[in-house]
């Protein structure tokens, strides 16, 4: 019988994964408003049954077919349903549609010729939908921002924490202070330890700080990757983190490696460079998918090259650090092993991206990647930062484009093209992006706490493995179960 420690940590999860659906529902009215919503289901069953290579082909070719042909009909019921489409989710679903059509026509039929027929019917069906949404006739285009009501109410359920918003916001702009000072040393270390001259894509080297760092990292950005082997070179990468993980003193790897790197289908593209997907929640032995975004071919080269700048070498294994080894990928494989199915199948996202903000952390900290990865992670820690003030500047305090773009390119030396990407997911998603911040804090304190508690008998290694243990819960339940709470 598990103690009340666990069924409270449970009853939280469940609580806040049902109050999240009735908010989907009820207050942002998906259904209603969100195409992807309609495109996600008519693309995500299908793909799945694609990929899941480790089940039998037969049963999976005889689905794949049943529900391509289920295709048009659900677009034609989404039609129905949207009575208001935001213009942030357009443009995402109609950035997405091209990737549906293709999948449907092409791809399906490879796999299973059965479904070629359908698989036409559906593509075009992705066709028209696109078509009805471009020239939206008779649609009603309704306002983003949630406002603050809304907006807190999702970012509560992100955070499994009543955070005020207030506080966050301040705490956010402090932090930006403290990670400047950090980025100006790291870096001169950068500067002065030789490697490839800046290309001279950013400024020159003067008395402003700033400058200073944008020195660095245009060094940095000097070694990436041509566009083609971009998801190749990310892919490799992993092998010296896990080398270096293996040697060193600090988390236990999953055993065995079900990791797989893919591309991103051209379906979801358009919200975020890369992301990690867990098996299924009752299959262990299943792969897990850590996906990376390609650069898209329609991109001209000022465009691809402003990508790859941001995406260099340090950027890929930084990348790498927090979907899969010792992150997402990490932290969701020993969440298969927890004895409790309600662990196994839930999660809080502000402790799933604390632990991999948290995670990241500690490899850079234990030497990995030199000063060009730690000026490169205390960028991402600036990211972070930003994101959450992002997330709340756009949908609470009013924000136009040109006031997140300013905050993104000039304050937290992020290339345009990734900050276009990052505004176009503020607005099409809510609380999330401030899940990074607020969740590395967290673990930060935690690490603090625990280590305080239990003296000279504290190790990363038995703490690591003591937070993995608890499942992917809100951070209070981690407190808890290890036997620390936070500060009055």
């Amino acid at each position: 019988m598990p103690d009340d420690v666990e069924l409270d940590g449970d009853r939280m999860l469940l609580d806040d994964t049902l109050a999240g659906m009735r908010l989907e529902l009820d207050v942002l009215r998906l259904p209603e408003t969100d195409p992807t919503f309609y495109l996600g289901i008519a693309t995500d069953g299908v793909y799945d049954l694609l990929r899941r290579d480790d089940l039998p082909v037969g049963p999976r070719r005889a689905a794949a077919a049943r529900r391509v042909a289920a295709v048009p009909r659900l677009l034609d019921q989404a039609r129905a349903n949207l009575t208001g489409v935001t213009a942030p989710r357009r443009q995402v679903t109609l950035l997405r549609a091209p990737g549906a059509a293709t999948l449907f026509r092409d791809v399906v039929p490879a796999f299973a010729p059965q479904a070629a027929l359908a698989g036409q019917a559906a593509a075009q069906a992705c066709e028209a939908f696109a078509l009805w949404l471009g020239t939206g006739e008779g649609a009603v285009v309704p306002d983003w921002p949630l406002g603050e009501g809304t907006w807190s109410e999702a970012l509560r359920l992100v955070l499994g924490s009543r955070l005020p918003a207030e506080e966050l916001w301040q705490r956010g702009w402090v932090r930006l202070d403290e990670l400047q000072a950090e980025a100006e040393q790291l870096a001169r270390a950068v500067l002065s330890g030789g490697g490839p001259p800046p290309t001279g894509d950013g400024p020159a080297p003067t008395g402003d700080p700033r400058a200073l760092v944008w020195t660095a990292l245009d060094r940095l950005a000097a070694d990436r990757s041509p566009r083609e082997r971009l998801v190749a070179d990310a892919a490799a990468g992993l092998d010296d983190i896990v080398g270096f993980l293996r040697s060193s003193d600090l988390f236990d790897l999953p055993e065995p490696d079900v990791l797989r790197v893919e591309e991103v289908p051209a379906f979801q593209q358009g919200v975020a460079m890369a992301y990690f997907m867990p098996a299924p929640p009752l299959e262990p032995e299943a792969p897990h998918t850590y996906y990376l975004s390609p650069v898209p071919a329609d991109w001209d080269d000022e465009r691809a090259t402003s990508f790859l700048r941001e995406y260099n070498h340090h950027g890929l294994a930084s990348v790498g650090l927090h979907e899969a080894y010792p992150g997402h990928y990490v932290h969701f494989a020993a969440a298969q092993r927890h004895p409790r199915r309600l662990r196994r199948t839930l999660w809080n996202s502000a402790c799933a991206e604390g632990w991999a903000v948290y995670a990241e952390r500690e490899v850079v900290r234990a030497g990995f990647g030199g000063p060009g990865l730690a000026l490169t992670n205390v960028k991402m820690d600036m990211r972070a930062v930003a994101n959450a003030l992002l997330d709340q500047g756009l949908h609470v305090h009013g924000w136009d484009d040109d006031t997140a773009m300013a905050l993104l390119t000039d304050r937290v030396y992020q290339e345009r093209s990734e900050a276009e990407g990052k505004l176009v997911r503020a607005k099409v998603t809510a609380g999330q992006l401030s899940s990074y911040f607020v969740g590395g804090e967290e673990f930060a304190d935690l690490r603090t706490d625990v280590a305080a508690a239990r003296g000279s008998a504290f190790h990363p290694r038995a703490f690591h493995a003591d937070v993995l243990a608890q499942g992917v819960p809100p951070v209070g339940v981690l407190r808890r179960a290890l036997g620390v709470q936070p500060a009055a």
